[in-house]
């Protein structure tokens, strides 16, 4: 095997330690500007609030600054992050800025990581400290900041707040069971594989726990010869039918109880005349015929097969009908705000257009939209406008005049487009010849 030369090994250290301190300073550049938009509009307390306009809100903790209430829309655009990611960013750097100097500025020289300054600003806030007993926690921690390992400093600070703020750690710890869920999401990787979340009081914990062991105990008796993970998975998913469950415990299965689920498909012309293709479904993300096959072996389902048509329906109500619902939920899929990954179902749909009294065929699919409350407001106030040209497609231009072209199969960011080239792939779009892509 060949040894490399000591001065090319040399050279590998410095680029490591150089594209670190690259990676640093972006992260530092980033919480400034973050810092130097929240600051645009040197909001007050006694700002007037106006339920049309954009309002100032407090988003972080006693003694943060206020902000306007879409400028988390702008941050998500660009950042290309959800706007409950860009609303938890923006309040960790104002916490951070407002409530401990001593760490901003340790921060801003490099000797402690954004992330890690943080966790601080956030645990500070977990336990609601005001300003007064923030800014003590921050002198009191600011000769150790760079000097000792992070963990040993968060220990630190947990035994400070534990000081000055007795009184809430168990009002946090309220607050944490007031927190408990229960949570799910379909694998991006591996679409038949769900990875589920939840927040449990301990003492309901420990008996899911036993329970879930006799149950992959009980598969193995019963000839399961999968790992003890793979059927502890399955023993949970057992669970969802309490009388299987129960027959399992008793030393037999009975399949009978199966549980019975409502899936959407999604379906190519290649699939329908049987020569092949993928079929997408709502909740279980690309399929093929094979994995439709294992999972009717598996699973009792009620199929809805979903033909997507040119046909556009219209009525002139501003009530939508449920016919009508279905159709954009199934042809929009998420949310149509840029780079949005909010489900479709269940959110409001928006009319593009303004709806206008006496001005037939309003309510239509190409006028229609699923919107999360905040950026509906945003909408209506203004701050942001988008445009329809064909069913689907959505042009939106945001109060910094960024601009996204967003449909069924993704968002396109324009900022580095030309005037020329927008105007193309606009004229497309209202010509409803469209690519997904620039051209």
């Amino acid at each position: 095997m060949d040894v490399l030369p000591i001065e090319f090994e040399g050279a590998a250290v410095e680029r490591l330690r150089h594209s670190m301190q690259l990676r640093r300073q972006a992260d530092i550049e980033e919480m400034r500007a973050l810092a130097e938009l929240a600051a645009e509009h040197s909001w007050t307390t006694t700002d007037e609030l106006d339920v049309v306009g954009e309002r100032a809100v407090r988003i972080g903790a006693d003694g943060s600054a206020l902000i306007g209430e879409y400028l988390p829309l702008e941050v998500a655009a660009i950042k290309a992050i959800s706007v409950t990611a860009a609303t938890w960013l923006i309040r960790d750097v104002l916490n951070l800025q407002g409530r401990h100097p001593a760490l901003w500025l340790a921060v801003n020289k490099g000797v402690v990581q954004p992330y890690q300054a943080f966790q601080l600003a956030q645990l500070a806030a977990k336990y609601d400290l005001t300003l007064a007993e923030a800014l003590q926690l921050d002198a009191t921690l600011s000769p150790r900041f760079g000097r000792i390992g992070w963990p040993r400093l968060m220990r630190l600070a947990r035994g400070l707040i534990a000081v000055v703020a007795a009184d809430r750690i168990k009002t946090a710890a309220d607050l944490a069971r007031q927190a408990r869920y229960v949570r799910s999401a379909t694998s991006t990787d591996e679409p038949v594989i769900t990875e589920l979340w939840a927040r449990l009081d301990t003492t309901d914990a420990r008996q899911l726990e036993a329970t879930v062991s006799a149950l992959a105990k009980a598969l193995g008796r019963l000839g399961d010869t999968d790992d003890l993970d793979i059927r502890r998975a399955r023993a949970l998913g057992i669970l969802a039918t309490p009388q299987r469950a129960i027959a399992l415990l008793n030393g037999a299965d009975d399949t009978r109880y199966l549980p019975r689920t409502k899936v959407y498909l999604h379906l190519s012309d290649a699939t329908v005349t049987g020569d092949g293709g993928v079929i997408r479904a709502e909740t279980l993300g690309p399929l093929v015929r094979e994995q439709l096959t294992e999972l009717f072996g598996t699973h009792r389902l009620t199929i809805t097969p979903v033909l997507h048509v040119g046909h556009e329906m219209a009525v002139d109500n501003y009530e939508i009908p449920d016919r009508m619902l279905e159709t954009i939920v199934l042809r929009d899929a998420c949310e149509v705000f840029p780079y949005s990954s909010r489900a479709a179902r269940g959110l409001d749909l928006d009319h593009t257009i303004p709806y206008e009294r006496g001005t037939p065929e309003q309510t239509r699919s190409g006028n229609l939209g699923p919107l999360t409350r905040r950026v509906h407001r945003a909408k209506t106030a203004n701050q942001w406008q988008v445009n329809q040209p064909c069913p689907g497609t959505f042009w939106w231009r945001s109060p910094r005049d960024q601009h996204y072209r967003v449909t069924p199969d993704g968002t396109t960011d324009l900022h580095d487009w030309s005037p020329a080239e927008r105007f193309l792939q606009w004229s497309l779009d209202k010509s409803g010849l469209a690519a997904p892509s620039k051209y």
